[in-house]
């Protein structure tokens, strides 16, 4: 007799066999060329947050707070409890920095029409439900979406420690051509996925472009074509970028 735990994890398996994943990523606008969407990314009201999928309206994620003043307005953002009122301002440690001085939401669960955000207020999950984010201009965008989009907005991308596998297939029984490490092996992702694998190209680099005092022609040692696991079985990212620039 199969145990609950060990079906659990078969169904778990099956469905990453068939690419049904666990969905994490950002919130982002739709629309982020708008100069007044600046510099942490929720719309002007706010976003309205639940206790659960389907759940209670726990209170909402905003600015607009009376405490918000100042110069450092825009980088400030605080949840709002609809019962007490109180206000918590949340750390940017828990927001993600997706570019320079540019912050997103999080989440790191996908269901039901709703998404768990990655930070919590007095040990409670904030939910947010898709059909809100939507309303107020806002889409969810998943990890490896969001990689591929980006390749030429970030310098790159680099491999979590401690290194990733370039393989010749998207699998992980396939040849590994090389394995990813550092900040002189440049993975650029193209948008042909394969699961959790990304097609990508890699630039292999005496150093960083950065820090290099020689051409952009001079400074590569080798390019290379492959597959990476570009998200992990949770759809977190496997590599890391530079938000700031050099």
């Amino acid at each position: 007799m199969i145990t609950k735990s060990l079906f659990i994890c078969f169904l778990f398996s099956f469905n990453l066999a068939f690419g049904q994943v666990i969905q994490s990523g950002i919130i982002l606008p739709d629309q982020r060329d708008e100069e007044e969407i600046c510099c942490i990314y929720v719309p002007e009201d706010g976003f309205t947050v639940y206790n659960q999928p389907n759940g209670e309206i726990t209170g909402h994620l905003t600015g607009d707070v009376k405490q918000n003043l100042g110069d450092q307005y825009n980088y400030q953002i605080f949840f709002v409890d609809d019962s007490t009122k109180r206000e918590t301002q949340i750390d940017l440690e828990n927001l993600q920095e997706i570019a320079y001085e540019i912050w997103a939401l999080t989440y790191s669960t996908r269901i039901n029409g709703f998404v768990k955000l990655k930070l919590e207020h007095d040990g409670q999950d904030l939910w947010l439900k898709e059909s809100d984010i939507d309303k107020v201009g806002f889409e969810i965008v998943d990890w490896q979406t969001f990689l591929s989009n980006n390749v030429e907005n970030l310098l790159g991308y680099y491999a979590n420690d401690p290194g990733l596998n370039l393989r010749e297939k998207p699998t992980t029984d396939s040849k590994i051509i090389k394995t990813l490490k550092g900040d002189t092996h440049q993975i650029l992702p193209t948008k042909e996925h394969k699961r959790l694998w990304t097609k990508v190209k890699v630039i292999i680099y005496k150093e960083h472009p950065c820090r290099a005092n020689v051409t952009e022609e001079d400074n590569i040692m080798q390019e290379l074509e492959g597959w990476v696991k570009i998200i992990d079985d949770n759809g977190q990212p496997n590599v890391w970028y530079y938000s700031r620039g050099c």
